[in-house]
């Protein structure tokens, strides 16, 4: 019966000695997949970073070129509207440009009451 239990025993310590290298191996195989994935994560983290900061650098752009553009027309309404000699037309101007207009009164009353 002894030698029962001492082949027995060496089986038990040879199943776990198996069992801990093949736990082992999957391990490292794990451990490096793991690395590999994050390095590919990081990778696409940054690509749709510089997307993300490409689109906002393109849209400031956009609205430095709107706001010209905007500025372009509303000259371009004021010159029309003295060019037709039409009071409507200069009326829609001034509604539509008030807070200009606004300005250019505030500015023209600063220069009445200035002291020289």
């Amino acid at each position: 019966m002894n030698l029962a239990l001492i082949y027995a025993s060496n089986a038990v310590n040879t199943t776990q000695t198996v069992m801990i290298i093949v736990l082992l191996a999957l391990a490292i195989i794990l451990t490096l997949y793991t690395i590999i994935t994050l390095r590919k994560v990081g990778i696409a983290a940054k690509k749709v970073d510089y997307f993300f900061e490409d689109l906002t650098y393109k849209s400031e752009m956009l609205n430095a070129t709107v706001d010209t553009v905007a500025r372009v027309t509303n000259y371009m309404d004021i010159f029309d509207a003295f060019a037709k000699r039409n009071v409507k037309s200069w009326v829609k101007v001034a509604t539509k440009n008030k807070d200009v207009v606004y300005k250019l009164v505030d500015k023209l009353r600063e220069f009445a009451n200035s002291e020289d």
